[in-house]
């Protein structure tokens, strides 16, 4: 298939579909985890793995800054038919990965009980979230690892592959939570030893991608080992945006922690991860339709076809939309029934169901926002990506977390998911109308 010639509507549901069922399996980590901890543990555990996620944020962070960047330049430098840059980009995005998550590791050992206390645990959970926090750590390289690479597959044209890696780890990490937490009896423990064996799995099957007949890229020695600075820094530029979008996901989902903590207590807590799980299956699929995007818009860029990613980025939208009015029906009606899913504990059902069904209010108006960060990523052009996000997370998502729980208690914190979508959704369609205007113009031309 190629992509600066197929037509636009089949080549987006050509990427788009395996990136949105990869990315469900790929959610399934945590909604399995929090399925077997919530019934065989209990709220006390719910709420140890969701204090445990903005920690887990601040992983994924990184792997979006290397992972992100990485394949954006891949996918650019492919459409431009540069096969040696492209496979020096491609080597220096994994050495990256491989050096981040090391790195990481040392988080297991120092200041695990620190994070933990400034996300908002007591001193009841707090054992259980360092239980499970630091075997998640020790396995960070594998999992910076595996969202890298299946980012850099896209890259290469191989959406399949990619949503094949992630299926593998979900269905290994289904397997592992039942013989880890049920048969063993290891409680959170084992769903963390469960996650990141399955990632481990995962990044194995990506990395033998590269050594077979189906990729356009080869993983070459040289490139490993002999990293150039002036191709870290291209990657890191455009990876910089969403490594600050997720990085300010942290400090937000911190500040919320303290304040359902401070507003609801340890079941306010769970109740929160319990959506959070649930929004990964309603929520985060139409984001696997934004990464399955980038690489349309980064290849007919680079091969210079501007008509093209504007037709690309305007379908993104639409799908992503329509998806999403999807997801607002499902949460609206079936919340009780999904949230059952987890626990039947009746003070869970009292906060969580109104508060999920709060929450996805302004879930609509989000499509725009995510097509054209991705849109912007896609062209390498960074610095309107980073400034996007942080209008929407500085601005339209902290703003409402701290005022409206001063007013309405509990309640505001639901409120604030509305309230930031609708809101980044304006500041969006202002740079997505200045986007649309430079791609018409005679100035968008790629130049290495």
């Amino acid at each position: 298939m190629l992509i600066d010639e197929e037509k636009i509507p089949k080549l987006l549901i050509h990427f788009a579909m395996p990136a949105m069922v990869g990315m469900v399996a790929g959610a399934i980590y945590n909604i399995v985890d929090r399925i077997f901890v919530g019934r065989y543990v209990g709220t006390s555990g719910l709420a140890a793995i969701t204090l445990s996620f903005p920690v887990m944020l601040l992983m994924f962070s990184f792997s979006l800054l290397i992972g992100v960047g990485g394949s954006s330049r891949v996918a650019i430098l492919r459409g431009a038919k540069k096969q040696r840059p492209a496979e020096q980009a491609l080597g220096h995005t994994l050495m990256l990965l491989a050096a981040v998550g090391f790195a990481g590791m040392g988080l297991s050992v120092y200041g695990v009980d620190m994070l933990l206390r400034i996300s908002g645990a007591s001193e009841e959970i707090l054992p259980l979230a360092r239980n499970y926090l630091r075997i998640i750590l020790i396995g960070g390289p594998l999992a910076l690892m595996g969202h890298g690479i299946n980012s850099l597959i896209r890259a290469c044209g191989s959406p399949r592959y990619a949503m094949g890696t992630q299926i593998l780890g979900a269905f290994s990490n289904i397997l592992l939570d039942a013989l880890f937490i049920v048969k063993m009896g290891m409680g959170v423990e084992g769903a963390a030893l469960g996650t990141i064996m399955a990632q481990g799995a995962a990044t194995v099957c990506g990395l033998m991608f590269f050594y077979s007949g189906s990729s356009p890229l080869r993983i070459r020695l040289h490139f490993l080992v002999r990293l150039r600075m002036k191709v870290i820094k291209k990657i890191i530029a455009v990876g910089s945006s969403p490594f600050i979008t997720e990085l300010s996901f942290v400090f937000y989902m911190t500040l919320m922690n303290n304040m359902v903590r401070k507003y609801g207590g340890d079941i306010g807590l769970s109740a929160m991860g319990v959506f959070l799980s649930l929004d990964s299956i309603l929520f985060l699929p139409a984001l696997a339709i934004g990464e399955a995007v980038q690489p349309v818009i980064g290849y007919n860029y680079g091969a210079g076809k501007p008509d093209r990613v504007i037709m690309a980025i305007k379908y993104a939208i639409k799908m992503v939309t329509c998806f999403y009015i999807l997801s607002f029906v499902i949460a609206e009606i079936f919340a009780e029934k999904l949230i059952l899913l987890f626990n039947d504990d009746p003070e869970l059902l009292a906060i969580g169901v109104p508060g999920m069904r709060i929450a996805y209010i302004g879930i609509i108006f989000m499509g725009v926002t995510i097509i054209t960060n991705s849109a912007l990523l896609g062209l390498g052009r960074a610095r309107e990506a980073i400034t996007l996000s942080v209008f929407r997370h500085a601005v339209f998502l902290f703003l409402p977390l701290i005022i409206l729980p001063r007013f309405f208690g509990l309640w505001g914190i639901w409120m604030s998911f509305p309230v930031g979508d609708i809101s980044g959704c304006l500041i969006a369609a202002l740079f997505l109308k200045r986007l649309f205007s430079w791609l018409k113009g005679d100035s968008a031309v790629f130049s290495d």
